[in-house]
């Protein structure tokens, strides 16, 4: 029987679960106090504001409704170091409800874990499922069934999603799958060529015969709903009764999943399960490949089912397409007007911040390096929302611009704690560590000579602070001065309060990016801009405010002048320094442009 044998094995005589160290234990995902309806979460120990998730479930032929503990253990402890939140299920066994209950309380936890995420620290942007044997089935099953809510066969039709627990109004969908050795086409379990008997899991699980019933076999098996040629209407999907060979899906069109809405799968299965047949995988993977969803099936020499299979390297390939695919990126306003086009993206090696760069990096070499702009946000938000048409816009003048906070896929405001002022310095030693490792794909592109370090407003607060640091090469302090005693009343709280002597510390050139007197922070930068005689300074004022130009296409006006003062301080371009120097600076040839600068700056 499913995963039974294996539990067998792992356990032995007088075995005793360990102890239960999960962060959040027995969350009751449905409300109905009942043991099938509670899961667990583990967090990683890395005290991270939010954590990306993968929902783990246990094999069991079906037959436990308890088993939440061994699916974390099995599988989950390599995702919890991989930085990801797991949340361990049980659901209702077999012996409980038949299906499809099983699916309903899989989906009813999806829901239960969007709409608690707050209360948990889950990050609710990236939803991972994974499970093995059975587990593997009802995962594999989730993500075939992304946004449907019926499924009819022939004369059978099947509701998937239920409404335990309600929040209904919560999607149930996963954004990637790991499928280990999982029956998938229950059709084929039997030699690889017809249905198990009426003594096997499938039948308590569908409550009848298997050969009774073929097109309950057809809604059951997860290979079913991506190779079909499917009438999509309001959320229902038909279609046609099993053929001859007791398959719903052997003689039909392949339908494309290619899509956002359906996720990308990784399929894991030795080639020695005498439990589930490897064929399953093989034929699932076949038609996933088809239908543009496979990331790559995994045949494990001698692997059983767990023994073998189960090992440091099939752990580290599922961790990986895991992190791989919770890795969100977004092309903003065709890359930039710039010569390269830029990208934003997460890097799963720095988690809380947004990095832009160009999309195809073949043009940089140690010979022609990437500068780096590391950015503070307005507010201190922990996200470059208000921003990233302007860092975009940067990146595609050929730079690497690490901003503080989590990638804005929408540019709507961002709501939760602030960011630090050490994010800024991590954004640093992540670049100069991607340069440095040869896995990177920025190995031996990146300038770690050529730093500047910037932000808006409190994010200009936190470049003030940051000042000292001796990596730097330039600093742009955008819509944003410290405070003096007679107006720090009017700080925001949380905001860094550096004292005006901390001016001192400056040791680059400085440019000062101002929205003229109507900037709420004009008085406080101008302030600062006139303190500052013992490095090169400049300070430019455009009168929009204290918001500046960050949300107009490209960044506006506020991005033509950063990418000149980067281009001279970071890549020593004389033409750029024109648009600052001289006895008639090219700035002030742009309308409304206002410049001083002091003694040094010539």
């Amino acid at each position: 029987m499913l995963c039974l044998s294996l539990m067998a094995q792992a356990q032995g005589p007088g075995f005793q679960m360990p102890e239960n160290k999960a962060t959040f234990k027995d969350v009751d995902y449905v409300g109905d106090k009942t043991e099938p309806h509670r899961l667990d979460i583990y967090l990683p120990e890395t005290n991270q504001e939010k954590y990306k998730v993968v929902v783990a479930i246990y094999g069991s032929a079906w037959f436990s409704n308890n088993m939440k503990q061994m699916a974390y253990m099995s599988i989950g402890k390599p995702l919890t170091d991989a930085g990801f939140a797991v949340v361990a299920i049980n659901h209702r066994s077999s012996g409980d409800a038949k299906f499809p209950a099983q699916i309903h309380d899989v989906k009813a936890a999806l829901r239960f874990i969007r709409a608690n995420a707050a209360k948990y620290k889950l990050d609710t942007s990236f939803i991972g499922i994974t499970g093995f044997s059975s587990g593997g089935h009802l995962s594999s099953l989730a993500g075939v069934t992304n946004g449907m809510k019926k499924r009819t066969v022939g004369n059978t039709t099947v509701d998937l999603e239920g409404t335990l627990g309600g929040y209904l109004d919560y999607s149930s969908c996963v954004d990637a799958v790991v499928d280990w050795f999982g029956p998938v086409d229950m059709a084929h379990m039997e030699n690889c060529q017809t249905v198990k008997d009426e003594k096997s899991p499938e039948a308590a699980l569908m409550g009848c015969a298997p050969a009774e019933n073929p097109e309950l076999v057809a809604l059951i098996s997860p290979i079913t709903y991506i190779s079909e040629e499917w009438k999509v209407e309001s959320g229902e999907f038909a279609t046609a009764a099993p053929d001859a060979s007791g398959s719903a899906v052997a003689n039909s069109k392949l339908y494309t999943l290619h899509s956002q809405k359906y996720p990308r799968f990784l399929v894991i299965h030795g080639d020695a399960d005498n439990v589930v047949p490897q064929c399953q995988s093989i034929r699932f993977s076949e038609v996933l490949k088809k239908a543009g969803q496979l990331e790559t099936f995994v045949n494990v020499p001698g692997g059983q089912h767990g023994p073998v299979t189960f090992n440091e390297k099939t752990f580290k390939q599922m961790t990986d397409f895991f992190l791989k695919e919770s890795t969100k990126q977004k092309v903003v306003e065709q890359g930039g007007t710039g010569p390269f086009k830029a990208v934003m993206r997460e890097e799963a090696s720095l988690p809380a911040h947004t990095v832009f760069a160009p999309q195809d990096l073949s043009a940089f070499s140690a010979e022609h390096p990437l500068p780096v702009l590391v950015w503070g946000n307005g507010a201190c938000t922990n996200s470059p929302w208000e921003h990233f048409k302007f860092l975009n816009e940067i990146a595609s003048h050929g730079y690497l611009v690490v901003a503080t906070g989590y990638i804005p896929m929408e540019e709507q405001p961002y709501h939760g704690p602030m960011s630090t002022t050490q994010q800024q310095i991590e954004s640093i030693d992540w670049a100069i560590a991607q340069n440095a490792d040869p896995a990177s794909p920025y190995y031996n592109k990146i300038d770690v000579k050529a730093i500047c370090a910037a932000g808006m407003s409190c994010g200009g607060l936190q470049t003030l602070y940051n000042c000292a640091d001796p990596r730097l090469t330039t600093m742009m302090v955008c819509n944003s001065g410290l405070f003096n005693q007679q107006n720090a009343h009017q700080a925001v709280g949380g905001m860094p309060m550096p004292e005006k002597s901390k001016l001192n510390e400056i040791h680059t050139p400085v440019l000062y990016m101002l929205g003229d007197k109507e900037d709420i922070a004009y008085a406080n930068g101008m302030d600062d801009f006139h303190r500052i005689s013992h490095v090169p300074a400049c300070a430019v004022n455009y009168p929009v405010g204290h918001g500046g130009t960050y949300r107009q296409a490209h960044g506006g006006e506020y991005s033509i002048v950063a990418v000149a003062w980067l281009d001279w301080q970071l890549k020593g371009d004389k033409e750029a320094a024109k648009m600052f120097t001289g006895k008639k600076p090219g700035l002030l040839q742009r309308e409304k442009w206002t410049l001083e600068k002091n003694k040094k700056l010539k």
